[in-house]
């Protein structure tokens, strides 16, 4: 039987990104003004660093959580009011795919029969490269992470679940 794995966002990489953050805000703040279009630069960049900055103690106060059990993931925590469960059976395997403007995204896509199921989000986001996508910010690589869970995924979708997930006939 498989174990229930909890994976938590990484502390680090998230306040890694708030001293990043952070320090935006302080040049935003710190530099001289030069002029009337040189303020409004400032004042929308610091006011975007900002709310980036609350976004980012908000994730180490409440972290994200993926959770993969035999069933299937569920991500939960950090801005995620209702998590929702997504099977393995409905979904093809993780992968990494490369973002427009650079770095790494943990994606996956639905299977054709599950695909009613699909969001309008979803639809869209399937253009880019991914019906959906993991969020960033967990410990160790996007690849690693990506064999992690389709090694998971094919372990559940090949053992048989217990008694108690299954229905008569």
């Amino acid at each position: 039987m498989l174990e229930t794995r909890k994976i938590v966002a990484s502390r680090l990489k998230i306040t890694g990104v708030l001293l990043g953050s952070l320090a935006f805000v302080a040049i935003a703040t710190l530099l001289p003004s030069q002029g009337r279009d040189s303020d409004q630069w400032r004042l929308w960049g610091g006011a975007f660093f900002g709310i980036c900055a609350v976004l980012f103690c908000w994730l180490l106060i409440r972290p994200q959580r993926l959770n993969v059990d035999p069933e299937g993931f569920t991500v939960s925590g950090g801005l995620v009011r209702s998590p929702k469960k997504i099977m393995w059976r409905s979904i093809e395997p993780f992968f990494v795919y490369r973002l427009p403007r650079g770095g790494k995204m943990i994606g996956f896509n639905f299977k054709p029969e599950a695909r009613a199921d699909r969001t309008l989000l979803m639809k869209l986001n399937g253009r880019l490269g991914a019906e959906g996508s993991l969020p960033k910010l967990w410990p160790g690589s996007p690849d690693q992470l990506v064999e992690e869970l389709n090694a998971y995924r094919k372990q559940a979708l090949e053992t048989p679940l217990s008694s108690s997930y299954t229905s008569s006939s």
